[in-house]
């Protein structure tokens, strides 16, 4: 190691002995960790994520922490150690330093740099890799085994990036020997890895600290116990599509957090964003419409495509010269790819989406009334313990003083009750379901996709304007008294009134396409420069549309038909098309009247 500048003369207040060892350069970092042991009186030195100031606001892609599942710990893990007849083991816990303002105790945005020097002490001469006034290691040279980890504990955080369930459970049966329960915790020595990084050389840029730990956790939980799906979504920079859903839902994050946020915009409360677990099962947020691997599928199966598909190119306006050209190449982003693709989709894409998302009549109308309830909220005498409640909704903890916290769970509970009235009011069947927007979104993304490249947000803004007005005319509602009913008949419903054609796959020839056209009718007249011949497409979508109510028909004739042929066969088989037929092409002929009307009233842009 290059002799640098002598480390500081600052004393640091915690010190643990331990192993030294280093990786090699990725990502622009080169990662250093020290093998230790912490005693059970230690725990308190390490923290949760979730106990770090501000962690529950961080950007949505920087999840990585878990919220801890108690019912696991209290069921599993708790018991586990208390159990005498059971020998302990377990994998060392990871953590990491996280370098602290000295002013309001949150974490620094940039990772400070590591200085490394030699020293002397102690008759011997040591490695030192050191932030200054944040924590250091030291080596003995030539002897990794002999090291030492120091920091400051008022501008050093010891945090658990794997291993918090277990650090929990080892932390809850430390209170439980305070209180002479199992004597012998005193003598463990818990394993834990501690890493930390520094920037290579070359690398102008410091690295945003929650993006190096967040990548080091993406890589343990991937090569060892998978978080679940829809953090796996959050936390990727390697996925187009994970991409954009973080980037949408953060969108309504930054606007949350606003001093001054836009009323219309999705509130976080919108989307089940956190991917929270109980016993292992996901568990909805109370106020939530949807969750983050439907939002994904969305842009997977509808808007964009497969990640680095040609009609992702497309979509996205990827052409040989672009920035990102090279990525969808070699199908990979790396660090600076990511940050492209994210200045990308928010200027052109997620503006159109959102749009659509706002705009929508039903979905307008729940946040217009999701905000008017917290406003109510708000101007009541017991404004603050509502803050709290909307504050745990949104980010699933809050801040409430012990003195309050149940006064706080109280009022919670009587707003998610409230919540659920609100979408009971404001999203009818099938626009509650998943099949409801699977179909919209599914219209969307097919019609521009099947139009000359239309602008994203004109697009959105001439979509959106002509869905309300298909929603508004009942041709997206399944309730019993519908007068359009009927023709959502093996598309969305079947004669048992059974849901059908609700997989993400199925979209494309049933509600997607029903909805492409009549959007496509209302409106009209559609830009010449989209489209060369909206007679033509109409009649191709109307053909995936008769190929699937087919499908339906036949298995609605099948059992009315089969008394007539007892011994089934060809017979049954040939009889059963006959009359499919003949009920398909009459819906269709019926749906098709209607298009022609309503194209022929639709009025002039």
């Amino acid at each position: 190691m290059p002799v640098g500048p002598p480390p500081t003369t600052q004393r640091y207040n915690h010190e643990l002995p331990g192993v030294y060892g280093q990786f090699g350069t990725g990502a622009g970092v080169h990662a250093f960790y020290l093998q230790s042991a912490l005693k059970s009186s230690q725990l308190d030195w390490v923290s949760l994520i979730s106990e770090i100031r501000g962690s529950e606001q961080w950007p949505v892609r920087d999840l990585f922490q878990r919220d801890v599942d108690n019912d696991r710990i209290t069921d599993s893990l708790l018991p586990y150690l208390q159990n005498t007849e059971k020998i302990k083991f377990f994998n060392p816990l990871t953590l990491t330093l996280l370098p602290i303002h000295e002013e309001d105790d949150r974490v620094l945005a940039q990772m400070p740099r590591v200085r490394a020097s030699v020293m002397s002490k102690d008759g011997l001469e040591w490695n030192v890799l050191e932030r200054p006034h944040f924590h250091r290691v030291r080596w003995v040279t030539d002897s990794p085994q002999y090291a030492v980890l120091e920091w400051d504990v008022a501008r050093t955080k010891l945090v658990a990036i794997d291993g918090q369930h277990r650090l929990s459970a080892l932390k809850r049966f430390w209170s439980d020997h305070q209180a002479a329960v199992h004597q012998d915790f005193r003598t463990w020595r818990i394993p834990v890895v501690i890493v930390s990084f520094r920037v290579s050389a070359g690398q102008e840029e410091p690295p945003r600290v929650l993006d190096v730990v967040r990548n080091i956790f993406v890589y343990i939980n991937t090569e060892a116990k998978r978080v679940n799906r829809a953090r796996q979504i959050l936390l990727s920079d390697e996925s187009v599509n994970s991409v954009c859903t973080q980037e949408l839902i953060q969108r309504s994050h930054e606007n949350d957090l606003s001093d001054a946020p836009t009323p219309r915009r999705l509130p976080l409360l919108f989307f089940d964003w956190r991917g929270e677990e109980s016993g292992g099962q996901r568990v909805q947020a109370p106020a939530s419409v949807k969750g983050v691997e439907e939002i994904c599928a969305w842009f997977e199966y509808y808007v964009l495509g497969e990640d680095f598909s040609i009609d992702q190119e497309i979509a996205l306006g990827i052409n040989p010269v672009h920035d990102l050209r090279s990525a969808f190449h070699c199908g990979k982003l790396n660090h600076a790819h990511a940050r492209l693709l994210r200045h990308l989709v928010q200027q052109e894409l997620l503006p159109a989406i959102s749009h659509l998302l706002e705009n929508f009549a039903p979905y307008r109308s729940y946040v217009a009334a999701l905000r008017t309830l917290e406003r109510e909220y708000e101007q009541e005498e017991q404004n603050d313990l509502a803050r709290h409640a909307f504050y745990e909704l949104r980010f699933g903890t809050n801040l409430a003083p012990e003195s309050i916290k149940e006064d706080v769970q109280k009022v919670l509970t009587t707003i998610k009750e409230r919540i659920d009235g609100l979408k009971h009011d404001s999203l009818h069947t099938p626009i509650n379901l998943d099949i409801g927007m699977r179909g919209v979104i599914c219209a969307f993304g097919r019609l521009r996709r099947h139009f000359v490249n239309p602008q994203w947000m004109d697009f959105a803004t001439w979509f959106t304007r002509s869905l309300n007005r298909v929603y508004e005319d009942g041709w997206l509602d399944l309730r019993p008294t519908a007068r359009r009913r009927s023709y959502l008949l093996h598309i969305a419903q079947d004669h048992n009134e059974i849901v059908v054609n609700y997989r993400l796959q199925d979209a494309d020839a049933a509600l997607g396409a029903y909805l492409q056209l009549l959007v496509g009718a209302y409106g009209q007249p559609i830009p010449e420069a989209w489209t060369l011949s909206w007679t033509a497409l109409k009649e191709t979508i109307l053909d995936r549309l008769a190929a699937r109510l087919l499908r339906g028909f036949k298995k609605e004739v099948r059992p009315q038909l089969r008394p007539d042929y007892p011994d089934g066969g060809r017979p049954l088989t040939d009889a059963v098309n006959r009359e499919a037929a003949i009920r398909m092409r009459r819906q269709l002929r019926r749906f098709e009247r209607e298009l022609e009307k309503i194209e022929g009233t639709a009025p002039a842009e």
